[in-house]
Parts: C-alpha cells; structure tokens; sequence
C-alpha cells in the first residue's frame, strides 16, 4: 500500500470519528459532553492518573474525576483544581467501603479508565476489580490501560464474553499485549492477525495493540464506509521519535472521552443537535473511539517532538492538545 493509500484510508476512518463528537451548541448542558472517570493513583503514582484525566479535559471532557488513594488525591489536587479529586480508596479500611465509594461516584460517569497509576497491590487491583463488575451493571463505558491490564492478564474473564458491543477497551504496549496472548493461549504466528485474534478471543472487546504502528480490532468485519478490507485498522501516523512516561495516560483519557461521546451519540443524546446516530456506525463507536485516540496522540507526540525535541516531556503535550485537536477535527464554533 502506498503512502497515499494509507492517509486516503487514515482519512475516511477519521471523517467516521468525526461524527461522534459532540457540536458545541448552548443547549446541551453541563456533563453531555462527557464525564470520565479515572480509577488509579496510588501510594506512589499521582501522575499517570493526572495525564489522563487532565488529558481527557483538555481533549474535551465535561467533567472528569481521579478515583485513588489518599496520598495520590492529595497530590493530584495540587496539579489542577479543574480535576474532581476522590482520594477514598483508603486500604486500612477495607475493600467493602472502597466499593461503597466506587459506586457513588460511577454513578455519574459515562466513561471509565482503568489503570493510570494504579499499582499492583491487592488492594488496589481488588477496587479495578470490583470497579469493572459495577461498570457491567451500570452500562459503563471502559478504558483499560497499565496495570488495569496486569488484573486483565491474570483474570482474563473479568472483560470476556462482555454484554452489549461498544463497551471495552483494552490498550496494551509490546509487553502487555505479549502477556495477554499467553493468558489466551493465543498461538497464532501471524503477527498481523493477532490483534483481531486476540480480539476475538475476548469478544465485544476493542484491542489497540500499540508499537511502531497501532492496530486496531474487535475482531469483527468493517462496514463499508470504513473503506477498509478485513477486521483491522492500522494506524502507521508518524509520532514523535521521544517515548516519555506518560503518553499512554494521555491516550487513555482521550480515548475515554471519545468513547463517552460515541456512546451517548449512539443513544441519540446529540440528535437534537444536529448530529443524529447513524445505524450502521452504532456498533463500531469503541473501535472509532479507539482508533481517533491512537492517531490523535501520534500527531500530538510528533507536534511535542516537533516544538522541544529530547527535551520533551508530557507536560509539554498538554499544551498541545488543542491545537492538534483543531488541526485534525477543525475548530468548532458554537451555534450562537
């Protein structure tokens, strides 16, 4: 395929997000479009969980709120004061409350990620755990990032067999994605049909599998407009020749809020808006969410690279965010 086939291909799938984001208008009120929560932050990790909720706002979010431990929602509230803080999953006190606190505040959330910081104590792997079990009862939209998928690798059934498409997904790196193939027993030795295979496997599960190029798959065909043949998308977008902690954190809160916007699209919340569900798209909000948040945040790191070269560090991407959003979805005025 040439370079000019892939950025056709790049472009129409870009144009099919575009139309799960939400217009500014001033009828829609407070919340429509979005609120993203995100489960992680604990005893020494407050800055993952800040990238992707931060992010998530920065890209376009509502709302969005840090659910963790007291020691990182401390620190956190120091960073912005734009974030909703909840530091309640106190350990000493027990999984019984923690799940208490969880779902109070999931209650208000169309979009959950899990994972930016989390940690791998019992504790906190137990709060994701019990976090995905409410997000299936409650018809919560989810992100599943970091160590969200160290709990995935070692209870793969947690998100298997998920009811209901345009849900769940799942966006590991080389490692995680290696890990969770063995967890599978996944043996296929193709590496271009892993990601659908793995996607399969799980059902009504979007996989991104991120590296040199990101694929993108539910394991199910494409509908025509998405001009692509097979059950893969492959997004092979120049980033940035700088990899820094944090990057996969902003991915996360902008893929959040794109699959909060897909699914309230999908429900017919911007109808009255001007911007009606289309009924052969419903099915495929999460892979479009999917597929937006991987190639936005290559065009961002790129621009980041671009603008401070090895000196680049996330909080440079924040900056950035804006601008690279109006580039590649152009600047929505509102309807005044």
């Amino acid at each position: 395929m040439t370079g000019t086939d892939k950025k056709d291909k790049n472009d129409a799938v870009l144009q099919l997000v575009q139309k799960i984001i939400p217009p500014l208008h001033p009828t829609l009120h407070k919340g429509q479009a979005g609120r993203v929560g995100v489960l992680g932050g604990s005893g020494d990790y407050s800055g993952a969980p800040f990238f992707s909720a931060f992010g998530a706002m920065r890209f376009g979010a509502d709302l969005a709120h840090v659910i963790c431990e007291p020691e990182a929602g401390n620190v956190i509230k120091t960073y912005a004061p734009d974030l909703i803080v909840h530091g309640t999953l106190i350990e000493s006190k027990g999984l019984k409350p923690a799940i208490e606190e969880l779902k109070s505040v999931m209650e208000r959330m169309h979009t959950l990620v899990i994972g930016p910081g989390l940690g791998r104590s019992e504790f906190m792997q137990g709060c994701a755990r019990e976090a995905l079990k409410l997000a299936k009862e409650m018809d919560i939209g989810i992100v599943i990032d970091a160590d969200g998928l160290w709990l995935i690798n070692k209870e793969p059934e947690l998100v298997k067999d998920w009811p209901g498409a345009c849900r769940v997904i799942l966006t590991p790196n080389i490692m995680e994605f290696k890990r969770l193939c063995e967890a599978l027993d996944l043996s296929s030795s193709n590496p271009e049909e892993k990601c659908a295979a793995l996607a399969k496997r799980f059902g009504n599960v979007v996989i991104v599998q991120k590296g040199g190029e990101d694929r993108i798959s539910h394991g199910r065909p494409l509908p025509p407009a998405f001009k692509v043949d097979g059950d893969t998308l492959v997004d092979s977008t120049q980033g940035g020749l700088k990899r820094v902690g944090g990057q996969g954190d902003i991915l996360s809160g902008s893929t959040g809020t794109l699959l909060a916007w897909g699914r309230l699209w999908s429900q017919g919340t911007y109808e009255s808006v001007g911007s009606p569900p289309d009924e052969e798209l419903k099915e495929h909000v999460a892979l479009l969410a999917a597929y937006g948040g991987s190639n936005f945040n290559r065009h961002l790191s790129r621009a980041g690279y671009k603008k401070m070269g090895r000196a680049m560090v996330t909080h440079d991407l924040l900056e950035l965010i804006h601008p690279v959003y109006d580039e590649m979805f152009g600047a929505q005025q509102s309807k005044l």
